[in-house]
């Protein structure tokens, strides 16, 4: 085919290709363990896993369907925006593969960029410094500031006796005030259920038909401001809403079919992980929070007597040292760096605790650039609502669902950002 052609897109075409990039990515789950979504017919799933073509064959295969959809174009702005986020996400395939097969991108920026569609910024060991110098005029005692943060964080650890309890409660109460803002499906439902044995904390499973069974590792202590961003991010408005809400409107009612298969490590993943990231600062403002975790989630994890206040200008710190796991995994993904020494690095400048830290280091070992999806994942998401909305809640709300309706791309949200 000339490198001058240029064929006219339709929504068919579109279709067509998305059944080629269900068919090749079902069959690329066989040889990465990284978990998928899919809402499709399950005789297809059950097909692909009996397959045994190859991965190297796989790869020959995506590279000809993102070649072949590079010579189609359209004057409809719709055709034009699904057809350009598939072919991201071909390309994103491609590339995971390419890793699981020892071809490394040349460096953190390039798979970054390859995979999850984003510019991920960079911020110096003087930047956590900063903040870890913030830490220390905060939390009270004498002894170095990582020991200090870590028996201070230990005060909010729900009991794990008390874990479903209060994690029960938080859902519930995330989940009344999303259904305030959007129109979830009429019988959704998500079900909790505490596992051991991950290298996560909690994650979604969804499972069709707006249910999902919310998994949460009851062997890494839980704090308490956590039960409110895991029932937001985990549930309400975040995975389980956002996954109900997408099989509905986009999948069942515009039948794009191409999102009947979403794959982790891919575009999509930014904005899954951002909007649920974000989620629970929609759902609550500061004051809404510490009064309810005050009035139900404290007592009932039997915490009453903690400093909750102090406790929240530590999170807020906290949450910009998120960054700290992006600049660890450059380090330890493309910089030399030991698994030993990023632990190390994360304790020291990330001010985690070792158990948490080595937990981070296990997932960047198995997902690698993916932990950009949640720290910048939620600074496009946030940025653009607020850009979006202002001060006006309702308007942040309908911004976010059209986030995660449209659905928005995160190079979309640079340009708009201006990033």
């Amino acid at each position: 085919m000339s490198a001058f052609f240029c064929a006219q897109l339709s929504a068919d075409t579109i279709d067509d290709f998305a059944d080629r990039f269900i068919d090749l990515g079902l069959r690329f789950q066989n040889y990465d363990s990284s978990a998928y979504l899919f809402l499709g017919d399950k005789a297809l799933v059950t097909e692909a896993k009996a397959d045994d073509v190859s991965l190297p064959d796989l790869l020959v295969s995506l590279e000809r369907l993102h070649e072949e959809m590079n010579v189609y174009q359209t004057d409809d702005a719709v055709l034009s925006k699904r057809f350009k986020d598939l072919r991201g996400r071909v390309l994103a395939m491609q590339v995971r593969g390419k890793i699981l097969s020892g071809e490394i991108p040349r460096d953190f920026e390039t798979e970054a960029k390859l995979t999850f569609d984003v510019t991920v910024p960079h911020y110096s060991e003087e930047h956590f410094v900063e903040l870890a110098q913030r830490l220390d005029a905060l939390i009270p005692g004498d002894d170095p500031l990582p020991q200090r943060v870590e028996r201070f964080r230990d005060e909010f650890v729900i009991p794990p006796s008390k874990l479903k309890d209060v994690l029960s409660v938080a859902i519930e109460e995330c989940r009344r005030r999303t259904k305030s803002y959007l129109n979830l499906p009429q019988d959704e439902h998500a079900e909790l259920v505490l596992v051991t044995g991950m290298h996560w904390v909690g994650f979604t499973v969804y499972e069709g038909n707006s249910f999902s069974k919310i998994l949460l590792n009851q062997e890494v202590p839980v704090h308490i401001e956590r039960a409110l961003e895991l029932g937001c991010h985990e549930g309400y408005p975040g995975h389980h809403a956002h996954a109900s809400m997408l099989q509905e409107e986009v999948i069942n009612k515009r039948g794009w079919k191409e999102y009947e298969l979403i794959q982790l490590i891919g575009p999509m993943a930014v904005m899954n992980e951002g909007a649920a990231s974000y989620a629970v600062d929609l759902a609550f403002t500061r004051s809404e929070r510490l009064a309810f975790e005050r009035q139900y989630l404290l007592p009932l994890a039997g915490l009453e007597k903690t400093d909750l206040e102090r406790y929240y200008h530590y999170i807020d710190i906290i949450d910009e040292l998120n960054y700290a796991r992006t600049e660890v995994a450059r380090k330890y993904l493309y910089g030399g760096m030991s698994f030993d020494d990023a632990v190390q690095w994360l304790i020291d400048f990330g001010l985690e605790t070792r158990g948490t830290a080595t937990q981070r280091m296990r997932f960047i070992d198995a997902q690698r650039a993916y932990v950009v999806t949640y720290n910048y994942g939620k600074t496009l998401v946030k940025r653009y609502v607020e850009q979006e909305a202002g001060e006006d809640l309702d308007a942040r709300w309908e911004v976010f669902e059209r986030v995660i309706l449209t659905p928005m791309s995160p190079s979309e949200l640079e340009s708009a950002l201006g990033i």
